[in-house]
């Protein structure tokens, strides 16, 4: 059996079996991909381009919009922007009244038809942005569309549709009040009445409560109304305020609110509130709701001022005090509210009751609580209470002579302590805010009260030290402003005052600076410590120099008696030594000196302890600091001091005036003569530039408008030059030199057109015509020479003409003024042309201008219109913006060094006058390599400065130039300038400036360049870049 099983192995272990494996294909797998989803934006945006094309395509657009309301309903805010954008277009077409009342019709159908609660409240929403658009009016009926809307009311269910409805008829009634006046305002009354009453929302009852706001008739508003008496206007009006005075006790804050909001809203159109208001109010102060706080403050504060000496009564007691006294102590008593809004309005509002007795006021300076806050009686008055009650104390009863009322420690609130240190409490407060608003209140009460402000002075200055720098100059400034009632400073009230000198803020301490030349100081003492931390401040920080320089000649005119016997100490002088003469490049007796000449002023002995180089250093001053430096009478008679414009009296100012007016009558003499030829007229106009030049260096207060006039003149004279040559049409017949002169020509013309038109403001509309038409005239010379003298294009050129053109034509039209004879013609023919393209605007203006020279100047150069006679008053109120730099100074022989590619810091500091908008102003940097950057300062480094204008202000501008460059072998100088440029507001400009710069001259100018304005002369400062040292290996 062995033998067998062997034998079977050894078969089956020789037996080879050879199997072919066949390779099974891979399983194909159908991958499907499923077809993208449109999705709903993509819809939106597809149908937005077919409503676009169906909106310029067909007009009306009604069913562009029906179509997309019905297709878009899943997205509000492309329904919004795109029908919004569809009445937004019909209202630029020509027949825009029929398409918006058919548009506006169809649009409150579908909003009638309209199931969906939210979608309608969204296209009422929509309804109420359109009906905001400029000049509707003028297309819709607002009472048919207020009639609508009601009707709308009547149908909707939603509680916001409703809502947006009502705020719809509120928004209509707010920007045209006069409807409320139209026969169915009792209508809307009544509407809004019925939803106050019934809808159970706290939208639609505070929707309905500002829309009474509106709906309630004023008698001041509707003193045209003859329909409505004066009797029924005073019902309804009650009947309106009983129903806000049921609803300011709601259950619902949110309407509480807007019930006594809309009652302040009512004061605000005219209504006189009730004076049985006033317990309401009182009520509201302890509202849990921080927003009718609020508003019941403002509602005392109104009342406080309707009702000031009436009569209330205390506690429900029998003390009776003013009404004013006793809301200034309730809006006090808020100063403790746990809520910064209430507190912050509390502190803001106290600044405005300035009817306040000055007892309550007083309090508010002191904590002290009275007696268990009852007013104490004296001992008169207690025995005549008990002798009119017939008891008296026999000593057999037990606590028979307690008092008559017991009083409950629980009922006791220690927090309502009334004016009691009110302002203590907002000036400890721990929220800068209530802090702020306090000063401020205390500022106003202490300006309206003297009494109060000697009072306040301590609790001012102690917020010098307060950790936040805003509330540190608020403080400094209140204290300025309070000073000015003539309030002396203790010793130690300066002491921190001048504390405050070491803060790194440089606007606080120029606050500090004026404020401390405002106020007067008690002591020689204090006066010395004062000048002595000045002068230290001065040491420490040179950029306040104008700023202490200021505060000195203040200091010396203000404390003329106190300055007189520190003259010797400050000024060195011994009496039997001749010390050394101290420099006047030391900025620290420049300032000692000012304050000396100004104390001199107002008491001349001073001046008999003077030195004589003190007086050779008074004469320098008062030629090159003449604002600070007075004129000392006492010191003219012995050295010859020149006058400046501050010491012109007023005929010498009028003078000027008389001077300016004989250059009017010359110019008006050398038109009007027949007999004058233009050779003699441009010889008068030559002398009168420079009379005028001379002019504005003599008198600044007529620099502004004699340099108007010079440059105005200027232009006209550029102008004759360029027609006195009868080749300038065809410019390849023009010399080199002869077409470098008509190209500058130019560029002075529109340059200083543009210079003109920017720079000053404040001219008469006939004057601003007047450049406009030298520069339409100066452009159509420019497109006529291009196009005839040159192969360039001119197209940028003829649109730069045509929009001056039109920016000509709409100022004549709403100025009523008429352009003189060639502009005329030159108008006429541009608005026959149908396509006013380059060729075609040039052959209508090429004959205008090919006139013989001699007729053409005369044309040009008609000055009848500049000096008509009731234009010359407005040449005064000429305004024009410039700038001085005060630092740095530059032209210093010692260049300043630094590393090449690295920066150098410069402080700058300059005053801008006459500047329209801040936002155009611009750093200038020139390298001597004509680089040239435009840099745009920081609009926090612009400090604006008191103005007598309202167009434009002046501005003080403190900031850091960053400079950097390369290496050079030697120092070279770098101009630094404040310009205004207008190169992205009038980039249309930029090419019709830029033709006339193509001269051959070496310096290239770029073409934008033009449109900027220089205020002032650069500024050269000397710098060096140094080649990086090379660190020493080890």
């Amino acid at each position: 059996m062995a033998a067998v099983l062997k034998k079977r192995a050894m078969a089956e272990y020789s037996h080879s079996n050879t199997q072919v494996e066949t390779i099974q294909p891979h399983k194909k797998l159908r991958l499907t991909k499923k077809a993208k989803k449109e999705s709903h934006k993509e819809k939106t945006s597809e149908k937005l381009s077919v409503i676009s094309a169906s909106v310029a395509a067909s007009v009306p657009s009604v069913k562009s919009l029906e179509y997309f309301i019905s297709n878009c309903s899943n997205n509000e805010s492309s329904v919004t922007f795109e029908i919004v954008k569809l009445f937004e277009n019909v209202l630029k077409e020509n027949n825009a009244s029929a398409n918006i009342i058919s548009l506006c019709e169809k649009l409150i159908s579908i909003i009638k038809d309209e199931k969906d609660e939210i979608l309608k409240a969204s296209l009422v929403r929509i309804f109420k942005e359109i009906l905001c658009f400029e000049k509707i009016e003028e297309y819709l009926n607002f009472t048919f569309v207020i009639e609508e809307l009601l009707s709308l009311i009547a149908i909707a269910e939603g509680k916001i549709t409703i809502a947006e409805i009502l705020d719809t008829i509120h928004r209509i009634l707010e920007n045209h009040p006069i409807i409320p006046a139209c026969d169915f305002s009792q209508q809307l009354i009544n509407a809004t009445k019925h939803l106050l009453m019934n809808n159970n929302s706290h939208l639609v009852k505070r929707q309905s409560l500002r829309l009474l706001s509106e709906l309630a008739p004023i008698s001041s508003e509707n003193t045209n109304d003859i329909n409505m008496p004066i009797t029924q206007m005073q019902s309804k009006c009650t009947s309106i305020i009983k129903l806000l005075r049921d609803f300011s006790h709601y259950f619902d804050p949110r309407v509480r609110n807007d019930a006594l909001s809309t009652i302040l809203r009512l004061h605000d159109r005219g209504l006189k509130l009730d004076f049985s208001l006033y317990s309401e109010f009182c009520v509201a102060l302890n509202d849990d709701y921080e927003g009718c706080r609020m508003t019941a403050m403002k509602l005392l504060e109104v009342l406080s001022h309707l009702y000031s000496d009436c009569l209330v009564c205390v506690n429900q007691g029998d003390e009776q005090i003013r009404l004013v006294d006793d809301a200034f102590a309730k809006i006090c008593s808020m100063m403790n509210d746990s809520s910064i809004a209430v507190r912050t309005e509390a502190a803001t509002l106290l600044g405005n009751i300035s009817e306040v007795s000055f007892s309550f006021l007083s309090q508010t300076l002191n904590k002290t609580l009275m007696s268990n806050l009852r007013k104490k009686k004296s001992a008169h008055e207690r025995s005549r209470e008990s002798y009119s009650a017939g008891e008296w104390s026999s000593g057999r009863k037990w606590a028979d002579d307690a008092p008559h009322e017991e009083l409950c420690p629980d009922t006791i609130n220690l927090m309502d302590i009334g004016a009691c240190g009110a302002f203590i409490h907002g000036l400890e407060d721990e929220f800068m805010e209530v802090r702020m608003a306090t000063l401020e209140a205390l500022c106003k009460l202490a300006i309206a009260f003297p009494q109060f402000a000697e009072q306040s002075m301590d609790f001012v200055v102690d917020m010098f030290n307060d950790e936040i720098e805003d509330i540190r100059l608020k403080a400094i400034q209140c204290l300025s402003k309070i000073s000015q009632q003539k309030i002396v400073l203790r010793g130690d009230q300066i002491e921190i005052i001048l504390s405050v000198l070491e803060d790194s803020s440089i606007d606080i301490r120029e606050a500090l600076h004026e404020m401390l030349g405002n106020c007067k100081i008690s002591t020689k003492e204090a006066l010395k410590s004062c000048i002595e931390n000045l002068i230290e401040n001065l040491k420490k920080y040179s950029e306040d120099r104008n700023s202490i320089w200021k505060c000195f000649q203040k200091l010396g005119a203000n404390h003329a008696e106190l300055t007189l016997p520190l003259v010797p100490e400050l000024l060195g002088i011994h009496p039997f030594l001749d010390l050394t003469e101290p420099s006047l490049e030391d900025i620290t007796h420049i300032a000692i000196l000012i304050l000396v000449f100004n104390a001199a002023e107002k008491c001349p002995d001073i001046t008999k302890v003077f030195v004589r180089h003190t007086i050779q250093h008074y004469v320098y001053l008062r030629d090159y600091y003449s604002s600070l430096v007075p004129n000392i009478l006492s010191l003219n008679n012995n050295v010859e001091v020149k006058l400046t414009s501050l010491d012109l009296s007023n005929n010498e100012h009028n003078s000027a005036q008389s001077f300016l007016f004989s250059v009017f009558e010359r110019i008006g003499k050398s038109m009007a003569s027949e007999r004058m030829n233009l050779d003699r007229q441009t010889s008068i106009i030559e002398l009168l530039i420079r009379d005028l030049q001379r002019l504005g260096k003599i008198e600044p207060m007529m620099s502004h408008a004699s340099d108007f006039l010079k440059q105005y003149l200027e232009c006209q004279m550029a102008l004759r030059k360029i027609l006195s040559n009868n080749n300038w049409i065809n410019a390849f017949l023009l010399s080199s030199l002869q077409s470098s002169s008509f190209r500058s020509s130019l560029q002075q013309i529109l340059q200083t057109t543009f210079a003109l038109v920017h720079q000053f403001h404040g001219m008469h509309p006939l004057h601003l015509s007047l450049i406009l038409q030298t520069r339409v005239k100066a452009l159509a010379l420019q497109l006529i020479a291009v196009i005839h003298g040159s192969n360039a294009s001119a197209l940028t050129l003829c649109d730069a003409f045509l929009e001056e053109v039109k920016t000509l034509e709409r100022h004549l039209v709403n100025n009523q003024l008429k352009p003189d004879a060639l502009v005329e013609s030159m108008l006429r023919e541009i608005g026959v042309l149908e396509h006013p393209k380059p060729g075609s605007v040039a052959r209508a203006l090429q004959p205008l201008f090919l006139l013989s020279s001699t007729t053409l100047s005369a044309q040009t150069l008609d000055l009848t219109e500049l000096v008509r006679e009731n234009t010359f008053s407005s040449l005064k109120e000429i305004k024009k913006s410039s700038c001085t730099i005060d630092e740095p100074k530059g032209r210093s022989e010692n260049p300043l060094k630094f590393t090449a590619g690295l920066i150098l810091t410069i402080k700058l500091d300059a005053v801008l006058y006459n500047i329209k908008d801040i936002k155009n102003v611009r750093l200038k940097i020139h390298y001597p390599d004509q680089q040239t950057h435009f840099i745009l300062p920081r609009l926090s480094d612009f400090r604006p400065l008191n103005s007598d204008n309202e167009d434009t202000k002046n501005y003080r501008l403190y900031t850091n130039v960053y400079i950097s460059h390369g290496v050079w072998t030697e120092a070279a100088y770098v101009d630094i300038c404040l310009v205004l440029d207008f190169r992205e507001k009038c980039s249309h400009l930029t090419v019709s400036q830029s033709w006339t710069l193509k001269s051959s001259a070496s310096v290239r100018v770029k073409p934008e360049e033009s449109l900027i304005i220089e205020l002032c002369k650069p500024v050269k400062i000397c710098i060096s870049p140094k080649q990086q040292k090379k660190a020493l290996c080890a």
